[in-house]
């Protein structure tokens, strides 16, 4: 083989490996912010009457699964300017986002009766649920389920919105 090429193998390799060590480092960094971001953010338990829809307004990343209790847990970042609000009108329980927020706002929900979920530009997760009937509708939203069980569902999407159920048709 020829010096030439013998040299430009060599060099390719330490590029290569620089590269890749930097990807590394990099990633390390990245995994560090998005810890110390996640322990600044408390979850603190709101008091809440009895629901059956939830309404979700704003950048909400939620996650709701049946329980036996109505229990509703909000993070509350000291970094964000925001004010997250929940309000109980006519059985359904409205999560608002009074301000600015471009970090999506965490909660968690837990209910043992749901008729139906309304988002707007929001993420909601539901899990554990074994209901009749479920009324979904999205707007620019995404919704994902992980072991459900629907008799009757309808749904109606407005924008860039994502129906994902993860369930397992024969269990």
């Amino acid at each position: 083989m020829q010096s030439s090429k013998k040299i430009l193998i060599t060099t390719a390799g330490i590029l290569l490996a620089l590269f890749i060590s930097s990807l590394m480092v990099m990633r390390s960094d990245v995994q560090a912010i998005y810890a110390s971001r996640a322990a600044d953010v408390q979850m603190t338990a709101v008091p809440v009457e009895a629901f059956s829809v939830l309404h979700f307004a704003g950048n909400w990343k939620v996650q709701v699964r049946q329980g036996r209790t109505y229990q509703v847990e909000v993070a509350f970042d000291p970094q964000n300017q925001y004010l997250p609000q929940l309000e109980n009108r006519n059985d359904t329980l409205h999560f608002l986002i009074k301000g600015d927020s471009s970090i999506a706002v965490k909660a968690k929900v837990i209910t043992p009766v749901l008729r139906g979920v309304k988002a707007e530009n929001a993420y909601v997760t539901l899990k554990n649920f074994q209901l009749d009937s479920m009324t979904i509708k999205l707007d620019a939203s995404h919704l994902t389920g992980e072991e459900n069980k629907f008799i009757y569902t309808s749904y109606e999407t407005i924008g860039n919105s994502k129906i994902e159920f993860l369930d397992d048709p024969f269990k």
